[in-house]
C-alpha cells in the first residue's frame, strides 16, 4: 500500500489563502475573463497605458468594458467598428506606381483580346 504523504504547513496556508481569495472573488462577482490578442498590439497598448498612466492591462480592459457598456447603442456601434488609419499614395508614389506599370506592360505586353485602359 502507498503511504499518503501530508501536506505542509505552508501547502496549507496557501491553500486556505486560495481559498479565502476564491470566496472573496465570488462574494464580489468577480470572474475570470481571458483576452487573447495577436502580439503585434503589445508595443502599442503598453504606449497607451504609459500615456494615460495605467500599470495594469486588466484595469485597461475593464475601462473599455465599462466605457462600451455605458454607451448608447450608436456609441457602441462606432466603438466596435474596426478603425484603420487612413492610407493616402502620395503624387510621388503613384507617379512611381505607374511607372511600374507601364514598364511591366512594356516587357510583358498584353494579349490583343485584353483590354488597356490608358489614362493621363
Amino acid at each position: 500500500m502507498a503511504e499518503v504523504q501530508e501536506p505542509t504547513k505552508e501547502a496549507i496556508k496557501q491553500k486556505k489563502k486560495r481559498e479565502k481569495a476564491a470566496a472573496k472573488d465570488a462574494a464580489l462577482g468577480v470572474e475570470k475573463f481571458t483576452v487573447e490578442v495577436a502580439g503585434v498590439f503589445k508595443a502599442d497598448l503598453r504606449r497607451v497605458m504609459a500615456a494615460h498612466g495605467i500599470n495594469n492591462q486588466q484595469e485597461v480592459y475593464q475601462l473599455l468594458l465599462m466605457n462600451l457598456i455605458a454607451a448608447d447603442f450608436e456609441t457602441q456601434a462606432k466603438m466596435l467598428r474596426c478603425v484603420t488609419t487612413p492610407f493616402v499614395v502620395s503624387e510621388k508614389v503613384s507617379r512611381l506606381i505607374r511607372a511600374v506599370g507601364m514598364k511591366s506592360l512594356a516587357d510583358d505586353p498584353p494579349e490583343p483580346e485584353d483590354e488597356i485602359v490608358r489614362t493621363g
